[in-house]
C-alpha cells in the first residue's frame, strides 16, 4: 500500500512538472474541430461560421470540463479521457438545465463558460500528461473511422423526381424533434410532449442530445442536420475514443489502438454475414446514436473504477459509479447491461478486498431483479418480467425477422411450436456468434491463454461477467401485455458487450504478444490500424439501410418535396411554440423533425401500441376535436375548433378531401407540388 501511494504522489509530481499544453494535444483540438466542421458543413450543405466558431471551441471547453473533474479527484490526467469526462459533465449539466430551469441555452452556455474558466482556479493545479505520437494518431482514427461509418448520415439526402431521398434511418426525425423542444426557454416538462399536445414529457435519454441542441442554438444550425451531422458521427467518435481510451489506461499506447481497431475498424458479424441482421454492432449504433453515447460514457466509467482499484484509490472507484450510473441519461438499454458489471466491478475492487464483498454483489442484483416491477410503472415502461418465462417469443421474433435474409435457415427452428428450452443449446450459440461476431473467438483464446499462463486479470473477469449478463437479460427478460419496449430491452445491449469485449480483448492481447518486443509490435499495430482505415470506408456507405427487410421501411424514405417545403416554410415563421398539424397524422414525424414545431396529434399508432399510458389517456376525445376541424363547413365551426386545438398551422396533402369554406380553403398562406399550409388564425379575420 505504501508502494501504491509512492507511485501515486510520483505520478502527481510527473503531472505537475508537464507543459501546460502540447503540441499533440494543441493538433489534436484543432482536428477534432476540424472534422467537425467538415461533417457539419457537409450535411447542411453550406459553411457556416457561426457553426464553425462553436465547433473551433467545443473540444477546448470539453477538454477544460474533464480536466476539472480528474484535478477534483486527483486521478492522473489524459487528453483521451479529460474529453470523454468533459462530455458527460457538460452532457449532464445541459440536460439538468432544460429539465428544470425555464432559461434560454444563451444563458446557460455563458454560465458554463465562466464556469469553466473560473472552477479549476480554486483547485490544486494539476497539468495534463502530455498527449503522445500514438495518442494523435488515435484521435485521428477515431475521426475517420466515425466519418466512414457515418457516410450515410453526413450526405444524408439525394434529390429525385418530385422529392428528396432521406438516407438516415426514418428515426432521426424524431431525434430531430427531441433537439428542437430544447431550443426555447422553456422546461422540457412546460413543453411537454412534442407529438401528443396535452400529454406530458416522457422519461428519456436527453443526456445525449445536449451538445446537439447547443449546436443547433449558438450555430443556428436546423435540428435534423444537427443530429444527421453531428450528434451520431460524434457520438461514433466517443466510442472510438473511449477503445484507446481503456487500452492506454489499462495497458499502454499500442493497446489503446489494438483496441481501438478491434471495436471500430473490424466488421461486426452482421457485415461478415454470421450473425443475425438485426445484431449489427455498426448498424444498431448508427440508427440509434445514443447508444454510442451510451457505451462511451459507460466505457468512461470502467477506466476511472478500473484506475482506482489499481491503485487503491476509493474516491477514484466512487466517481466511477457515479459516471456509470449517469449512463441511465444517455441510454437506458446500456445503463441496464453495464451499470450491474460497473457496480459489481466497483464493490469487489474497494480496498480492502474481502471475501464478503461477494455477498454484496449478490445481494444488489437480488434488489436490482426484485425492483424491476416498479420500471413497469413508469410512463412509457419497458412492461417486462424477470421469470425465464417466454423466451420462446423473442426467439419467434428474431425467427421472422431473419425471413429472407441469410441467416434465415438459423432460425426457422424458433419458429416452431416446439417448446423453447428444447433449442436452448442453438439459442446461446447463436446468441453470442452474433452478439460479439469475430470476438466469439478471438476473446476465449485470450482467456485460455492467461489462464495457461495462470496471468487471469480483471479485464478477462470484466468480459467473462458482460457476457453472462447478456444471456441473463436475453433469456431472463420476459414480456408482459403489448409493449414493444422489451425487444429493446433485451436486444440493444448487446452492442455494451460486443464493445467491452473487443476492447478488452484486443489490449490484452496486444499487451501479451509485444512484451518481448514492444517496438516492433507497436509500429505494426499502427500500420495494422492506418490499413484498415479502409474497413469503415467500404462498409459504411449504406449502412443505414441494414441487412433485413426492414430497412427498406425505415431508411431511404421518398419524401414528397412539397412536404419539405411546407416544414421549411412553417420553420421560418414565429413563433416556435406554434402547434403545427399534418392532415395525416404524420405517421413518420417527417413534418415535426423538420419543421421543428411541436404537433396537436401526431404518430398515433406508434403511441397506442408502446404506451399504456397514453392508451389510457382520453387521446380519443383529441381525434374527434382534429376530425371536427379537418370537416369545419362554416366560418364560425372552423374557428370553434381552432379554439379547442390551438392548431397554428395546418398542412394539407394533395389527395386530402375538401370541406372548409371556399373563402379560407382557397387562400392557403404557403403552397408547394400540391401541398398547402394553412395559417388556422385567418380564420378569425373572416365573418363569421
Amino acid at each position: 500500500m505504501r508502494q501504491t501511494h509512492q507511485l501515486t504522489e510520483a505520478t502527481d509530481q510527473k503531472q505537475q512538472r508537464a507543459p501546460a499544453f502540447d503540441t499533440c494535444g494543441l493538433l489534436a483540438c484543432l482536428t477534432i474541430s476540424a472534422f467537425l466542421t467538415v461533417w457539419i458543413t457537409l450535411a447542411s450543405g453550406s459553411f457556416s461560421l457561426r457553426s464553425a466558431v462553436f465547433l473551433f471551441l467545443l473540444p477546448w471547453i470539453l477538454l477544460r470540463a474533464g480536466a476539472i473533474i480528474t484535478a477534483a479527484i486527483r486521478l492522473p490526467s489524459l487528453f483521451a479521457l479529460d474529453f470523454l469526462l468533459g462530455v458527460a459533465a457538460v452532457s449532464i449539466v445541459v440536460m439538468a438545465w432544460k429539465v428544470v430551469i425555464p432559461l434560454s441555452l444563451w444563458i446557460l452556455l455563458m454560465v458554463l463558460l465562466i464556469a469553466i474558466g473560473g472552477i479549476p482556479r480554486l483547485l490544486p493545479a494539476r497539468q495534463r500528461e502530455p498527449l503522445s505520437a500514438l495518442g494523435l494518431l488515435g484521435i485521428t482514427v477515431s475521426l475517420v473511422a466515425a466519418t466512414g461509418w457515418s457516410q450515410d448520415l453526413i450526405l444524408p439526402t439525394t434529390a429525385v423526381k418530385d422529392g428528396v431521398l432521406f438516407k438516415p434511418w426514418s428515426d432521426f426525425f424524431f431525434h430531430s424533434s427531441i433537439v428542437a423542444r430544447s431550443l426555447g426557454p422553456q422546461t422540457l416538462l412546460q413543453v411537454g410532449n412534442y407529438e401528443w399536445q396535452g400529454f406530458p414529457a416522457f422519461f428519456y435519454h436527453y443526456s445525449s442530445y445536449s451538445l446537439p441542441s447547443c449546436l443547433a442554438k449558438a450555430g443556428h444550425v436546423p435540428a435534423y442536420v444537427t443530429v444527421v451531422g453531428f450528434w451520431a458521427p460524434f457520438g461514433s467518435f466517443l466510442t472510438a475514443l473511449a477503445s484507446y481510451a481503456l487500452g492506454r489506461a489499462i495497458w499502454n499506447d499500442g493497446a489503446g489502438l489494438a483496441a481501438l481497431a478491434a471495436t471500430s475498424l473490424i466488421p461486426d458479424g452482421t457485415l461478415l454475414n454470421i450473425a443475425h441482421p438485426t445484431y449489427g454492432y455498426f448498424w444498431l449504433q448508427h440508427i440509434s446514436p445514443a447508444g454510442l453515447y451510451g457505451v462511451a460514457i459507460a466505457g468512461t466509467a470502467l477506466i476511472l473504477i478500473a484506475q482506482g482499484a489499481r491503485e487503491g484509490r476509493r474516491v477514484w472507484i466512487a466517481s466511477g459509479v457515479v459516471i456509470g450510473a449517469l449512463t441511465v441519461f444517455f441510454k437506458v438499454q446500456i445503463f441496464m447491461a453495464a451499470f450491474p458489471l460497473l457496480l459489481s466491478f466497483a464493490i469487489l475492487a474497494w480496498p480492502p478486498r474481502r471475501r464478503w464483498q461477494w455477498l454484496i454483489v449478490g445481494g444488489c442484483f437480488a434488489a436490482g431483479i426484485a425492483l424491476l416491477p416498479l420500471a413497469n410503472r413508469s410512463y412509457v415502461g419497458p412492461n417486462v418480467q424477470f421469470n425465464f418465462s417466454s423466451s420462446d417469443w423473442y426467439w419467434k421474433l428474431l425467427s421472422n425477422m431473419a425471413r429472407g435474409t441469410y441467416a434465415e435457415r438459423w432460425y426457422q427452428v424458433f419458429s416452431s411450436v416446439h417448446p423453447f428450452p428444447s433449442h436452448l443449446g442453438q439459442a446461446i450459440g447463436l446468441l453470442l456468434v452474433s452478439a460479439l461476431g469475430v470476438f466469439v473467438v478471438v476473446a476465449p483464446l485470450v482467456w485460455l491463454l492467461a489462464l495457461w499462463h495462470k496471468t487471469w486479470q480483471a479485464p478477462e473477469g470484466i468480459s467473462v461477467a458482460a457476457i453472462a449478463i447478456l444471456l441473463v437479460m436475453t433469456f431472463g427478460l420476459s414480456r408482459s401485455g403489448t409493449a414493444e419496449n422489451v425487444y429493446e430491452l433485451i436486444q440493444r445491449p448487446f452492442v455494451w458487450v460486443y464493445w467491452v469485449v473487443g476492447s478488452l480483448a484486443a489490449g490484452r492481447l496486444f499487451s501479451v504478444v509485444a512484451s518481448a518486443r514492444p517496438q516492433l509490435w507497436t509500429r505494426t499495430i499502427v500500420v495494422i490500424t492506418i490499413a484498415l482505415t479502409l474497413v469503415p470506408m467500404c462498409y459504411g456507405s449504406g449502412l443505414q439501410h441494414g441487412k433485413w427487410p426492414g430497412g427498406n421501411v425505415h431508411s431511404g424514405m421518398h419524401v414528397d418535396r412539397g412536404l419539405i417545403d411546407c416544414a421549411k416554410y412553417i420553420r421560418s415563421r414565429p413563433p416556435a411554440t406554434a402547434v403545427a398539424q399534418d392532415s395525416h397524422l404524420d405517421k413518420a414525424l417527417i413534418l415535426v423533425g423538420l419543421a421543428e414545431r411541436p404537433s396537436f396529434a401526431a404518430r398515433l399508432d406508434v403511441w397506442t401500441r408502446a404506451s399504456k399510458a397514453f392508451r389510457e389517456s382520453p387521446y380519443q376525445e383529441q381525434l374527434r376535436k382534429l376530425k371536427t376541424l379537418q370537416e369545419a363547413t362554416n366560418i364560425p365551426d372552423l374557428q370553434r375548433s381552432v379554439r379547442e386545438t390551438g392548431i397554428r398551422w395546418y398542412v394539407v396533402h394533395p389527395d386530402d378531401p375538401d370541406f372548409w369554406p371556399a373563402e379560407f380553403r382557397d387562400h392557403p398562406v404557403f403552397e408547394s407540388n400540391g401541398y398547402k399550409v394553412y395559417d388556422m388564425q385567418r380564420c378569425f379575420d373572416m365573418p363569421g
